[in-house]
């Protein structure tokens, strides 16, 4: 299993663990998420872009991983990828040059090349 798809697998079962937990938090939070990125003046699309920007400069990996699954459903190319990163940067700094290259591998490894 790739390092990107162990990730995500693993984000998901932590994920779980919580909804079995706080099921009540959980249930708020996914509520809050449903609203968030519901069609509105921005498409679906345009708010992954959005939340992909905020979790490279955050250094989010299990968030990397689940937005730019999202995009490349949604047609994303590996270009908006790099451009995103590129606007990253310039919120996270050094660090979103490193997480940035982080989401083009996930985007790679998620479209089934491998930029090695």
């Amino acid at each position: 299993m790739s390092h990107w798809k162990q990730l995500n697998t693993r984000a998901q079962r932590n994920t779980k663990r919580l909804q079995e937990t706080v099921p009540d938090t959980m249930s708020a939070f996914k509520k809050l998420q449903n609203a968030a990125y519901k069609t509105g003046v921005l498409d679906e699309k345009t708010k992954e872009f959005i939340a992909l920007t905020y979790a490279v400069a955050d250094k989010c990996e299990g968030c990397i991983g689940n937005h730019v699954n999202k995009l490349v459903k949604l047609g994303a190319t590996r270009e908006e990828i790099a451009e995103l990163a590129g606007v990253a940067i310039v919120m996270g700094g050094g660090p979103g040059s490193v997480y940035g290259g982080k989401a083009l591998e996930a985007y790679d490894e998620a479209v089934g090349g491998d930029m090695e």
